[in-house]
């Protein structure tokens, strides 16, 4: 319901980062995917995946939010927290080349607010609008430092990857019927305690 909108987002952030403005000659418009590259012209690429590590969970008790339609009526939705690790690998055919292009996305990730090109990663993770993404921008988990023998494409070239993790938490609203997403600037907020009625009304806001 929510991981494909999550996932779009994770990768078209990078996919921006990394376009005919990067900074840097050799990493411009890369390929960044969430297929680990299966051809010789991806690499260097970066793949890009999440790893959920809690509970879905509903945020608040007995939390209910409100979306007016247009004919007026409000339609309640419930607002779920989810939380895990976004994982962008660097792979490439030699280390020196996945240890350059593992350095550019530090720059991304610890510096990227400082220059203009750069900072487009940060600016599409927080400001998209279906989902409430949050990253811990101040500590990357480093992991997955690996070379291997064999390609995809059958040849006995050494594939070198390696891996930044960033914690990622967030919340999203979905329409239960239909699984879709609810834009988060559509959601009006009636607060009330669980010892309450609804106040949402029934019919057309008055």
């Amino acid at each position: 319901m929510f991981l494909v909108h999550l996932k779009t987002v994770l990768t078209e952030a990078m996919k921006r980062t990394f376009d005919a403005d990067f900074p840097e000659p050799d990493f411009r418009n890369l390929r960044v995917g969430i297929e680990f590259p299966a051809e010789q012209q991806d690499y260097p690429g970066i793949w890009v995946d999440f790893t959920p590590t809690t509970e879905l969970e509903i945020v608040g008790i007995a939390h209910v939010e409100h979306e007016f339609g247009e004919d007026g009526f409000a339609r309640p939705y419930r607002r779920w927290r989810y939380g895990g690790f976004a994982s962008y690998t660097a792979v490439a055919l030699t280390s020196l080349e996945r240890d350059r292009l593992f350095d550019a996305m530090v720059r991304v990730m610890a510096f990227g607010q400082e220059e203009t090109p750069t900072s487009e990663f940060r600016a599409y993770i927080e400001q998209n609008e279906f989902l409430g993404v949050n990253f811990d921008f101040d500590q990357v988990s480093i992991s997955g430092f690996a070379a291997s023998p064999g390609t995809p494409w059958g040849t006995d070239d050494i594939i070198y990857e390696a891996t930044i993790q960033m914690e990622c938490i967030g919340e999203f609203v979905s329409e239960g019927a239909t699984g879709t997403l609810v834009p988060l600037s559509a959601v009006k907020i009636t607060s009330y305690t669980d010892q309450e009625l609804d106040p949402a009304p029934t019919g057309s806001w008055m």
